[in-house]
């Protein structure tokens, strides 16, 4: 399945986007776009590139059954050990958070927007991945556009 992603210009503490997945459209909210020294924007702090990536089967401890980016033309990889000498990121993942402040440069999604006390946030994260999971099935395959 082939997700979308149109985002919002970034401010300084966030980025918001419309995610369509199927017949359903989320909200997303990011990190800022901070440049580096490679194509990739600084890891952990920055989202990624506009561009289309691989999403690929990621299962840990913290993050179980997500997807995470993998597009190594922009320099995004899915393990550390992938990336090259030349610089790039990894484990940027699609995962539930409410605040980018909490992200390390992943995507999270949420069934709304909102700003609490000045502090720009999606709403009811945990049940827009599950209805992500519900649709989009938990194998090789799927890919995501992003788009500005």
């Amino acid at each position: 399945m082939n997700l979308t992603l149109k985002r919002d210009p970034s401010t300084p503490d966030h980025t918001y986007g419309v995610l369509t997945v199927d017949d359903w459209t989320l909200q997303t909210i990011e990190r800022p776009w901070i440049p580096a020294d490679h194509l990739g924007g600084t890891n952990g702090i920055s989202c990624v590139p506009c561009g289309t990536y691989q999403l690929v089967l990621h299962d840990t401890a913290a993050h179980p059954q997500t997807w995470a980016l993998v597009n190594p033309d922009l320099g995004v990889w899915h393990d550390p050990i992938e990336v090259p000498p030349s610089g790039g990121r990894s484990d940027v993942l699609i995962h539930p958070a409410n605040m980018a402040s909490q992200l390390l440069g992943c995507i999270a999604p949420g069934t709304d927007r909102k700003t609490l006390n000045g502090v720009a946030m999606v709403m009811q994260s945990r049940l827009a991945f599950s209805r992500i999971k519900a649709v989009l099935a938990w194998q090789p395959g799927h890919t995501l556009e992003i788009t500005q």
